[in-house]
């Protein structure tokens, strides 16, 4: 089963975290939120999205640490859109 939207999935290890994510450190509420969903669901709320270049994470830094907290090494992921970020 996979998350909607989901255009692949990679191992967690191969997703580079940026400094400005590992600066920050999303609420224990939302991360338990996101743990309660998949041990509910057997997946996560929505894929983890990456540059597809540089595999370089772009958003759900929550997801990513959640699924890093469950032992998930296997995550769907969703290739961010390039053509929002070059306008």
């Amino acid at each position: 089963m996979k998350s909607d939207g989901t255009e692949e999935f990679i191992l967690l290890d191969k997703i580079i975290v940026s400094e400005e994510f590992l600066n920050t450190t999303p609420s224990v509420d939302k991360i338990q939120k996101v743990i309660n969903y998949v041990k509910r669901t057997g997946v996560l709320d929505e894929p983890i999205t990456i540059n597809r270049n540089t595999m370089i994470l772009t958003d759900g830094y929550t997801r990513y640490i959640s699924a890093l907290k469950l032992g998930i090494d296997l995550v769907p992921i969703v290739y961010e859109n390039e053509l929002l970020h070059n306008k």
